[in-house]
């Protein structure tokens, strides 16, 4: 009887992403101070495998930070409630996302995490002015007045930074989270 067994290869595509996940929750976690040797561990490779696909701490850092802007457009975009067919679909998305349940954006835009870490990488200025400017356009093209949408965003942003704060609290938030869903309804 011939033996069959599956051979598991790595995806080039998979092991950077489990090395990016790995990386950004260490540094949530652990700040600055988490070691390539912890997110190689973590990340089930070796540290020259981690090595392979980022060559430098300052490569991981730039890529946690590319890494992290997809991961809150696909958070965001999973947000949008695709029956509402009015303008501010993607704002309410957007709210929804920063100011709901997810374990993501309250580890990641907790002021002692990620950000902490990743100090002043050169670079990341030009990564978040694109990003910026992508937001800005998806904003205006969603159908609410731009200066609302300018409000509503960055509350949406204070509050979600805020969720690790004692001075928030759930029921608090709750009712910041509706008027701001509020706010993206256009009156006709």
């Amino acid at each position: 009887m011939e033996r069959t067994e599956q051979v598991v290869t790595r995806d080039k595509e998979r092991t950077r992403r489990a090395i990016l996940d790995a990386a950004e929750k260490m540094f949530s976690e652990h700040g600055s101070k988490a070691s390539l040797a912890e997110i190689a561990k973590a990340a089930g490779v070796t540290q020259s495998g981690l090595r392979h696909h980022f060559p430098t701490r300052e490569s991981l850092l730039y890529g946690v930070v590319e890494h992290s802007i997809e991961r809150t457009w696909a958070e965001v975009h999973s947000c949008v409630d695709l029956s509402e067919n009015r303008p501010g679909k993607l704002l309410r998305g957007y709210v929804r996302a920063l100011t709901g349940d997810s374990e993501y954006f309250a580890n990641v835009l907790d002021p002692s995490g990620l950000s902490a870490a990743l100090g002043n990488l050169p670079g990341l200025e030009e990564l978040f002015a694109r990003d910026a400017e992508k937001l800005r356009a998806a904003l205006a093209a969603d159908g609410i007045p731009y200066a609302r949408a300018l409000v509503v965003q960055h509350a949406a942003e204070g509050l979600a930074v805020a969720r690790s704060s004692p001075y928030l609290t759930d029921e608090a938030l709750a009712l910041a989270r509706a008027e701001l869903l509020a706010m993206t309804e256009v009156e006709a």
